[in-house]
C-alpha cells in the first residue's frame, strides 16, 4: 500500500475550500459546509499519522449507497466489508437503497438538505455534480486527494487524463473515479465483432477482413443452421461501435460524450453522426438489414433473447467482449475480426476504446461530512493494491487463493451458477457503478476472461491511440447541454432505426441534417468545443 508523511495540521484552508464555503452560504446548501472545512483543516487527533488502521478509536461514517440486485442485501456482511473495517477501525453505515429508487432518493435528499456524509455508487450526473459544488454542496476533493490519498494521487500520475477527466471547469475536482487500468486490453478494449469458426470452414471461408468479405460470410451464415441470424445482438449499438474505425468516426474513443470527436479536416469538435462516415456506415448497414443478415427485431429484442440465440446456435456474427461468457460451451466456436476495412488495402482502424476514466460522480462528498479525512483515508484504501483486491475478490483462503503468483478463485466461487452469485457474499464490486481500480490481476468479469484478452490482442495494433475522457461543463452549461442532448439523441435514435430499417431512405440525409440544425445541434457542438478548448 502506499503512503506518505500525514501532517496534523495540514495546510488545506485552500482557495477551493473556502470558495466552497462562501458559495454554500450565498446558495443556501446545508448546514454543515464551515464545520466540514475546519475539520479538514485541522484533522482529529485520533487518525493516525500514516498506515492503517486509520483511526485508533472506531468512526462510523455515513453513506447513501445503490444496491443493485446482483449485490448481498448486507453490505456489512460481506467478507471484505468486514475485513476493511477490521484493517481500517472504520465502521460504514452504507445507507442502501435498491437501484431502482436510487436515483429518485439522492435527489430527494439533495432538495431537503438532509443528506448523507457522502453519496456511493449513485452515479451522480456531471451536471449535478457541477451544480452542487458550485454551491458548496459537494465538498471539492483537490487538496484531500493530495494531501490524504496517496494511492489515488499514484494512480493519477501513472494516467493523467484521469484528473484531466474528474477536472471541473472551475479546476475542482468533485468525486473520485473509477480506473480501468490502461495495461488490462479487456477493459479498455471490450466489445468485439465474432465470427462462427465451424461456419467459416463449413464454408471454405477465411477470416473476413473487408466489408465485402463480411457480408458474403453473412450470406452463407443465413443457411448455415435452421433458424440461422447471421447477424445479431441485443441492440445496434454494440455493432456501431465495431465499426466506427471502419468508417472513420468516434475517432476519440467511446467515452468522449454524446457521439463527439474531432473532425479530422477542421480539427474541431464535430457530432459525428452528420459526418460522411456515419452516413456510409447506415448505408452498408441498410444493405444488410434489407437483405435479412441482421436480426430483423433488433431494436425490439432485450438481453435475454440475444442470449438465448446465442445459446442455441443461432449466431452467425456479433459484437460482445466474449461469446463464451453469454453463450456456454456455443460460445467457444467464435473468432475475433480484425477491424473491417471498406477496401482490401486499406489501413485497418480500431475506435471501439475505452477511456482509463470508466466513470465519475460514483463517490461524491457532502458539506454534512463530520469525519471528511477519515472518508478520504477510508476512499483512498480501495485504491491501493491490497483494498483493490479485496474489493474484487474478497478475503484471501476464504474467496480466492494465491497460484503461482495469481488470484484464482477458490472452486466452491468459481463454479457457481455465476461469478456474481460465487462473490456475492465475498466481494464488493458487484452491482458495478464504483469507484476503485479495476485491473485484470484481480477484476473477475467477462471482460478480462481469457477469450476476451486475446481477442483484444487481435484488435490493439489498430487501436487508438489517444482517448479522451468524458467532458465536464459549468453547471449553467450542462442544463442547456441536457435539454438539447435530449432531443437531439431523441431524434438520431429514432431517425437512425428508420434509416436501417429502411422506414426512411437515406436519400433524405440532407433534410435530415437540418433537422438537426432546428434542434439546436450548433449550439450543442458549441459547448462541447469550448469544454475541449479548456483542455488544450
Amino acid at each position: 500500500m502506499t503512503t506518505s508523511p500525514f501532517t496534523r495540521r495540514a495546510v488545506l484552508a485552500s482557495s477551493a475550500v473556502l470558495a466552497s464555503t462562501a458559495a454554500l452560504t450565498a446558495c443556501g446548501g446545508g448546514s454543515g459546509g464551515a464545520d466540514t472545512a475546519e475539520k479538514i483543516e485541522n484533522p482529529d487527533e485520533n487518525i493516525n499519522p500514516e498506515g492503517l488502521p486509520i483511526v485508533e478509536e472506531p468512526v462510523t461514517i455515513t453513506l447513501m449507497s445503490r444496491r443493485a440486485a446482483t449485490s448481498a442485501e448486507d453490505w456489512n456482511q460481506v467478507s471484505a466489508a468486514k475485513e476493511a473495517q477490521a484493517r481500517t477501525n472504520i465502521e460504514v453505515d452504507w445507507g442502501l437503497v435498491a437501484e431502482e429508487a436510487a436515483e429518485e432518493r439522492r435527489n430527494l435528499l439533495l432538495t431537503s438538505g438532509d443528506y448523507p456524509e457522502a453519496f456511493y455508487r449513485t452515479g451522480v450526473p456531471g451536471g449535478d455534480l457541477a451544480k452542487y459544488g458550485e454551491q458548496g454542496v459537494f465538498v471539492a476533493m483537490n487538496d484531500l486527494i493530495d494531501q490524504y490519498m496517496p494511492n489515488l494521487t499514484a494512480r493519477l500520475e501513472e494516467s493523467p487524463a484521469l484528473r484531466t477527466g474528474l477536472t471541473f471547469p472551475d479546476g475542482n475536482i468533485y468525486s473520485l473515479p473509477g480506473i480501468y487500468d490502461p495495461g488490462t486490453l479487456g477493459l479498455r478494449y471490450q466489445t468485439k465483432l465474432w465470427a462462427r469458426q465451424d461456419w467459416l470452414d463449413a464454408a471454405g471461408m477465411t477470416a473476413p477482413e473487408t466489408l465485402e468479405e463480411y457480408r458474403a460470410y453473412l450470406e452463407e451464415a443465413k443457411g448455415a443452421a435452421d433458424g440461422a441470424i447471421p447477424l445479431g445482438g441485443s441492440g445496434i449499438g454494440g455493432i456501431f461501435t465495431c465499426l466506427y474505425g471502419t468508417f472513420g468516426i468516434a475517432n476519440k474513443g467511446t467515452d468522449a460524450g454524446a457521439a463527439v470527436d474531432l473532425d479530422p479536416e477542421t480539427q474541431k469538435v464535430r457530432y459525428f453522426p452528420t459526418s460522411d462516415g456515419y452516413r456510409e456506415m447506415l448505408e452498408f448497414l441498410h444493405g444488410l438489414y434489407a437483405d435479412g443478415l441482421i436480426q430483423q427485431d433488433i431494436y425490439s429484442s432485450d438481453f435475454a433473447a440475444f442470449t438465448a440465440a446465442g445459446t442455441e446456435g443461432l449466431l452467425g456474427s456479433c459484437a460482445v467482449q466474449a461469446p463464451a461468457g453469454y453463450f456456454g460451451e456455443v460460445g467457444t466456436k467464435y473468432v475475433p475480426l480484425k477491424p473491417l476495412v471498406r477496401s482490401a488495402g486499406d489501413e485497418p482502424a480500431w475506435h471501439a476504446v475505452r477511456s482509463e476514466l470508466s466513470s465519475i460522480g460514483n463517490f461524491v462528498m457532502t458539506d454534512n461530512c463530520e469525519h471528511p479525512v477519515e472518508m478520504a483515508r477510508w476512499m483512498d484504501f480501495w485504491y491501493s493494491e491490497e483494498g483493490a483486491k479485496l474489493f474484487f475478490l474478497g478475503v484471501e483462503g476464504e474467496s480466492y487463493e494465491e497460484v503461482d503468483g495469481r488470484a484464482e478463485l477458490l472452486p466452491e466461487v468459481a463454479e457457481a451458477a455465476s461469478i456474481d452469485e460465487g462473490l456475492r457474499q465475498h466481494a464488493l464490486f458487484l452491482g458495478g457503478w464504483y469507484p476503485g481500480w479495476a485491473t485484470g490481476d484481480w477484476f473477475r468479469g467477462v471482460e478480462t476472461s481469457e477469450q476476451s484478452t486475446e481477442a483484444a490482442k487481435v484488435v490493439k495494433p489498430y487501436a487508438l491511440k489517444e482517448v479522451w475522457p468524458a467532458f465536464t461543463f459549468t453547471a449553467e452549461e450542462s442544463q442547456r447541454i441536457t435539454t438539447l442532448g435530449n432531443d437531439i439523441t431523441k431524434y438520431a435514435d429514432e431517425a437512425v432505426a428508420a434509416f436501417i430499417t429502411g422506414e426512411r431512405s437515406l436519400d433524405e440525409w440532407d433534410d435530415h441534417l437540418a433537422t438537426f440544425e432546428q434542434i439546436g445541434l450548433p449550439d450543442y457542438v458549441a459547448a462541447h468545443q469550448t469544454a475541449h478548448d479548456r483542455r488544450s
